[in-house]
């Protein structure tokens, strides 16, 4: 199939798309299209495409930076959090200290008595007046000293809270900003593809009337080369579908028909491949010993003929002259296109010109299941003659 898609693409641009940007289109009717109005609808999917692909990145872009500020904003909150439960702790320890100092005050200046950890400080020989002193300066003055780093504990932490605070709000509006520019960007997106995908579908319609006419011109004149090169350009840009289109419109004429008698060396090789009816298909198959696909029979019973051809259908296709669908003759190979859906040229049969159906009788190993035998001639996904 390789050198069908390059005949196909040499002559045509394919793309399958989608679009935005809604610009004035001026496209002429489907049947009246031609190569300088392709080429005209091309060039504005061309520039479509190039801002739709632009506008993508965009959206990466800021998807990506979205994502990393949302990272950040967990990242303070979370801090924010720590701070908070810092603070309520250095509250709840300043406030404890508080207590503490008013139960120390009283004792030393009410009650004039001691706490038994400093019950030393009053069995000295010493006034009590002294003795308060030495619990003031001790047991005050230590805790005067926590409350002050307790209350400078605070108000670093409040510092730190306010700051991280600040933060994650700048941070918060910097997300929304990036989201809404997100947003922006994919209804920009969404536009573009609305619009490239009307463009790609009037190029779609063009380039299938244009191949269809192409294919008529080509297939009048037995041009059997340029018709299978038509017929991929078609189904390149609308698939199995335009395909069949072409073939439909160049199978009446000149339509298939062949005469009984034909060449020495097409004779002998139609003798060689009816003296193997019977024989299995078998899959890689090229010999009566162990069975035949359908390109491995064609290229056998020409060997017996004394001919060397490909051993594919498609490169036998493409090895042979080709020869107009009406002066077909026995031996002569008939090619057919797409008939899995692989877009390429993928099954041969042999004209054998009489027999059960008279000129219309073929010779072919067809599929898995079957044995090499005469058949009636079948003309869907039919694509060209060929002889070596």
């Amino acid at each position: 199939m390789t050198g069908l898609w390059k005949v196909s693409l040499a002559r045509i641009w394919v793309f399958v798309g989608v679009a935005s940007l809604v610009l004035p289109l001026v496209v002429a009717p489907a049947r009246h299209a031609d190569a300088l109005t392709i080429k005209q609808t091309r060039a504005l999917i061309e520039s479509l495409s190039a801002k739709l692909a632009k506008q993508e990145q965009l959206s990466e872009a800021l998807a990506e930076k979205y994502n990393n500020s949302k990272v950040v904003i967990g990242q303070l909150d979370r801090e924010l959090a720590n701070l908070r439960v810092q603070i309520i702790e250095k509250r709840r320890q300043l406030g404890t200290t508080s207590e503490s100092m008013k139960t120390a005050s009283v004792r030393a200046y009410v009650y004039g008595a001691a706490d038994a950890q400093f019950l030393a400080l009053f069995q000295q020989d010493i006034s009590l007046s002294d003795a308060r002193t030495q619990y003031e300066e001790q047991v005050l003055g230590n805790l005067h000293s926590l409350a002050d780093s307790l209350k400078q504990q605070q108000a670093s932490l409040n510092s730190s809270l306010q700051s991280e605070t600040h933060k994650r709000a700048a941070k918060a509006v910097e997300a929304a900003n990036i989201r809404s520019l997100l947003a922006q960007n994919a209804a920009n997106e969404k536009s573009t593809r609305a619009t490239l995908a009307l463009v790609t579908k009037k190029l779609k319609r063009q380039i299938i009337d244009y191949e269809i006419a192409v294919a008529k011109a080509a297939s009048k004149r037995g041009d059997t080369k340029a018709v299978a090169a038509a017929v991929a350009a078609a189904a390149a840009v609308g698939g199995q579908s335009a395909a069949n289109e072409v073939i439909a419109a160049i199978k009446k004429k000149p339509g298939v028909n062949g005469s009984a008698a034909g060449s020495k060396a097409g004779m002998a090789a139609l003798a060689a491949a009816k003296s193997v009816i019977g024989t299995p298909y078998v899959w890689g198959g090229e010999s009566p010993r162990y069975g035949f696909d359908c390109s491995g029979l064609t290229q056998w019973a020409w060997r017996q003929a004394g001919y060397r051809i490909p051993r594919t259908a498609a490169t036998q296709y493409y090895g042979m002259r080709h020869i107009p669908l009406n002066k077909i003759q026995p031996g002569d190979l008939l090619f057919y296109y797409n008939l899995d859906n692989d877009h390429q040229i993928d099954h041969v049969v042999m004209y054998a010109g009489s027999g059960p159906w008279g000129l219309n009788t073929i010779i072919a190993a067809a599929h898995r299941g079957t044995n090499v035998s005469l058949a009636p001639i079948f003309t869907y996904g039919l694509i060209g003659a060929g002889r070596p």
